[in-house]
């Protein structure tokens, strides 16, 4: 996520928190070669983590209003003798974007795609320096190094995005983990990381709407195509609301979605989630095996979707 050296830039620069450095200065402090000097700084104003102007001639930096620039220097300046540069670099960021609660060695393995080994050695390390404590079998930030999870949480979606943004107006992220997000934009997206997802995504289906409302994307870097299930759950992230479950309703019936598919597809979304899409999933196909008489409130009559259904040739 950040280097060692960039995450050195950055507690360098939040001692010089209301002032500039010139890139010379700094390299001459860091006691680095410029241009290696140059090229971090490059990457991290490419990142918008820092600001670099060129005034007579020479490159003046600061460190940006951006949210984790701010987190980090605060962090920094809280806690001077830790050398976060070098405990955070690499994979660590990743562990504590899910240390916001009490996380296995197991699920972080999981859920962030890093070695066990790795794991191990990368929570040993902040378990020495009392970062992290353990608790039963899970891991979990200590009181005072709590912000280190916000912390790692907003870099992710402001490196998330500025990637997106790359490529479309209008960014707002609607779901993110580490490696994947889910967000809408104006403008279309054709770039292979991303996939179509949202109300468009459904006349693939079958399931043609009249009304479009913006375009919504799933960017990820390990699938190649997004199944009917990832489309229920991307509905309900976008909006949980009546309509559209019913659109919901309409893609799990066409499918004739497995409901135990749907259910594992669900709690993978669930970890990031600020709404109980299991529940929401559970509730969605309960209706449709009881033909409507087990329902909620925001679930059509069964008469009036049984005629929507019809409506798309859908089966039920």
């Amino acid at each position: 996520m950040l280097s060692e050296p960039e995450l050195t830039v950055l507690s360098h620069l939040s001692t010089h928190a209301d002032e500039s450095l010139i890139q010379r200065e700094l390299a001459d402090e860091l006691d680095w070669d410029p241009g290696h000097t140059s090229r971090v700084v490059s990457r991290l104003a490419e990142r918008e983590l820092i600001i670099r102007e060129q005034r007579n001639g020479r490159y003046s930096i600061s460190l940006s209003n951006a949210e984790p620039t701010e987190r980090f220097a605060d962090l920094t300046r809280e806690f001077p003798h830790v050398d976060f540069p070098e405990l955070l670099a690499g994979s660590t960021i990743q562990l504590l974007y899910y240390l916001d609660a009490a996380r296995t060695a197991a699920e972080l393995t999981e859920w962030t795609e890093v070695s066990r080994a790795t794991v191990y050695r990368r929570l040993k390390q902040l378990q020495n320096v009392g970062i992290i404590t353990k608790r039963g079998t899970g891991f979990t930030l200590t009181n005072q190094f709590a912000e280190l999870a916000t912390f790692a949480r907003s870099l992710v979606r402001h490196v998330h995005r500025q990637e997106a943004s790359d490529h479309a107006a209008g960014v707002r992220l609607i779901w993110t983990d580490v490696d994947e997000y889910l967000f809408s934009c104006r403008g279309e997206v054709t770039a292979s990381l991303f996939h179509l997802t949202g109300p468009d995504a459904l006349e693939q289906y079958g399931i043609p709407l009249l009304t479009r409302e913006g375009q919504y994307y799933f960017r990820s870097e390990d699938r190649t195509e997004l199944t009917p299930a990832d489309l229920v759950c991307h509905l309900l992230l976008i909006d949980d609301g009546a309509r559209y479950r019913s659109y919901c309703l309409l893609l799990i019936a066409g499918c004739d979605l497995d409901a135990d598919e749907l259910t594992r597809t669900a709690e993978r979304y669930d970890r990031d989630a600020e709404i109980d899409l299991s529940d929401i999933v559970h509730e969605l196909c309960t209706y449709l095996e009881s033909r409507g008489a087990v329902s909620g409130e925001k679930l059509p009559e069964w008469d009036t979707f049984k005629s929507t259904a019809a409506d798309y040739d859908v089966s039920i």
